[in-house]
């Protein structure tokens, strides 16, 4: 378990399927800007948290709830460039949950946990150009705007521009949610 200030992220596990399940499969939990454009099923969310489907990928699915237990979001990283190492972060909250500072939290726990745990050079993000939320919850975790990815993200039915983010270790610094 990852420990915040207010919340805490751990590892999405088996029982977690079914509501992660109808969370990616919920309009509301996707929200206007985020990026989940399939639907999915039980089995196949249980098939890739378990079994890893694209282990190249090393795909951390994360739960992210609130000191009392109350799951309010998912998160997640992964490799986004086998040949660089990149890494990626992905993170949502449920509507009711959202503008709390929750978003920035998950963000600074998880860049921690990954540059205190890797030898990586860079964490990234990217969300839809109007995402202005998440845009500022990953300015103040520290990451930069480096540009916009032309038509990178398929959302409610449609191309859209994506902004990338990103961090380096040597901005980082210190961690700043986990001691």
């Amino acid at each position: 378990m990852l420990e915040g200030k207010t919340i805490n992220l751990r590892i999405a596990e088996k029982d977690d399927v079914p509501f992660l399940a109808q969370w990616f499969n919920s309009p509301e939990f996707q929200g206007e800007h985020q990026d989940f454009p399939t639907q999915v099923s039980k089995a196949q969310l249980e098939k890739r948290m378990l079994e890893q489907q694209v282990p190249q990928l090393e795909w951390v699915d994360f739960i992210i709830e609130k000191k009392d237990g109350t799951k309010i979001g998912w998160a997640a990283h992964y490799v986004a460039s086998t040949n660089f190492g990149w890494i990626e972060l992905g993170y949502a909250l449920i509507p009711d949950e959202r503008r709390k500072g929750y978003g920035t939290e998950v963000i600074q726990i998880m860049v921690d946990y990954l540059f205190l745990t890797r030898d990586i050079m860079r964490v990234q993000a990217v969300c839809s150009v109007k995402n202005t939320a998440s845009q500022r919850a990953l300015e103040k975790a520290g990451f930069q705007k480096e540009g916009v990815l032309r038509k990178a993200l398929y959302v409610w039915g449609r191309w859209t521009d994506g902004s990338i983010y990103s961090i380096m270790r040597d901005e980082w610094k210190a961690p700043k949610m986990l001691r």
